[in-house]
């Protein structure tokens, strides 16, 4: 296990596991999601299992099956992560861990994304309704407090920018944003942020490559089959991505765990905003598994 320098998202050095569970979560995090069987204090017991921060060998291993990520030497992290997405500075996409490395000198970004089996977040449907109900309660405040402050959500903007950028699809039937598109209604929000948020944080580091690797957890906590639930919806996410940017696949792909799949260039696509999703950066996808039951 090669040593790096792991630090919070508030600067704080993590130097072990204890400092990890002090330091890596934002309190409200912590207080929610922070559990042993559970990804964030699983992740944190990896990263630290000789005792101080350590590159795990799954992942070593993982940048190593690919050609394109092969010799990728990772110097550094931060845990909780933030990167901005277009349309309010609500909600930015947040990395489980956000690694700094490097491939033959040129600097290289790697995001981690942990899960032991929660699922990824609520589908683009989901989200959405959610957004327009807190909308509606910033509203009922703001009615009792006798203001008439206009509160809105960008959400829906957002949403329609990750599915035009990333896979060449309007969010919405309608040019008005209010009903969501079959095409995209069931796909995971939380895949499209997290390809979105990694390609844009990879922009923000001036790095010539961007890798998210998903990495999961099977623990007492589990159940299979949450975790094949996952798989199946990666899978399905992936093939859409794939194919929407020039990639043949067929409907039986699957990322297996210590598979690597790239490099994917986003094909570029005129969208309604200032960001634009960067479409020189070669991306590569992987997933390894810790199976703590075996």
């Amino acid at each position: 296990m090669t040593r790096i320098e792991i630090k919070s998202h508030k600067g704080k050095p993590i130097r072990s596991f204890d400092d990890w569970e002090q330091y890596a979560l934002p309190q409200e995090r912590k207080e929610m999601h922070w559990e042993e069987g559970r990804s964030a204090c699983e992740l944190g017991r990896i990263w630290t299992s000789n005792g101080e921060p350590a590159v795990p060998g799954e992942l070593i291993r993982l940048l190593e099956s690919n050609e394109g990520t092969r010799g990728i030497v990772i110097h550094s992290g931060i845990t909780e992560q933030e990167t901005r997405l277009p349309f309010t500075s609500r909600g930015p996409r947040c990395h489980d861990l956000a690694l700094q490395a490097e491939q033959n000198g040129s600097p290289v970004i790697v995001c981690i994304e942990a899960k032991a089996d929660e699922p990824f977040g609520g589908t683009v449907a989901m989200e959405l309704i959610n957004a327009r109900r807190r909308v509606e309660r910033r509203k009922e405040k703001e009615k009792k407090r006798q203001k008439q402050r206009p509160i809105n959500t960008k959400f829906p903007n957002r949403l329609d920018w990750l599915t035009r950028s990333l896979l060449g699809l309007p969010a919405f039937k309608d040019d008005k944003l209010i009903a969501v598109s079959t095409a995209v209604a069931e796909l995971p929000y939380q895949l499209l942020s997290a390809i979105g948020g990694t390609l844009l944080e990879a922009e923000h580091q001036n790095a010539c490559k961007a890798v998210l690797a998903f990495h999961e957890f099977r623990t007492t906590k589990t159940k299979d089959a949450n975790l094949e639930a996952n798989a199946n919806a990666l899978n399905r996410f992936l093939r859409l991505l794939l194919s929407a940017n020039g990639v043949d696949v067929g409907e039986d792909f699957e990322l297996k765990s210590g598979h690597m799949i790239g490099p994917i260039l986003i094909t570029g696509r005129s969208v309604a905003a200032s960001v634009k999703i960067p479409n020189s950066i070669p991306l590569f996808v992987g997933k390894i598994r810790t199976d703590l039951l075996s």
